[in-house]
């Protein structure tokens, strides 16, 4: 279901709202988030949302796989106040260009929202604003 969500994200126009970063410089380490694709919570402390990332140089995930940049959903546990991938497509290359040449589905292991070594690190920022609602 996760990847079905995602799949939607790249034939949906979003008005990406950048957290951090600039997303017209491929150098630059940036955040979006696409406030339009915030799903109706199933539970009230619980948010999600489309997320695109572009790292200032080439990156490693935690599965091993390359990346430039990503794109992915989000869920937020607004209790325990952190976030998870739960689905996510990589680029070799900056700012979302080419195909993806990975497509992961991390519903049944969700992995942690971190955005380690980014100097503005938004994840605070990031789940609070998703949270403030709940």
């Amino acid at each position: 279901m996760a990847i079905g969500l995602l799949g939607s994200m790249a034939h949906a126009q979003s008005a990406w709202f950048t957290v951090v970063g600039d997303p017209q410089d491929k150098a630059a380490d940036t955040v979006q988030v696409d406030p339009s694709g915030a799903a109706a919570p199933a539970e009230p402390a619980r948010q999600a949302m489309n997320l695109r990332v572009n790292r200032s140089a080439p990156r490693t995930n935690w599965d091993g796989v390359p990346y430039r940049s990503y794109e992915s959903r989000v869920v937020f546990d607004c209790q325990a106040r952190r976030a998870s991938y739960v689905a996510a497509r990589f680029y070799i290359e900056p700012l979302w260009q080419g195909e993806p040449h990975h497509v992961a589905d991390y519903s049944d292991a969700p992995k942690p929202m971190l955005f380690r070594d980014m100097k503005q690190n938004p994840t605070a920022r990031i789940v609070r604003a998703a949270c403030r609602s709940s």
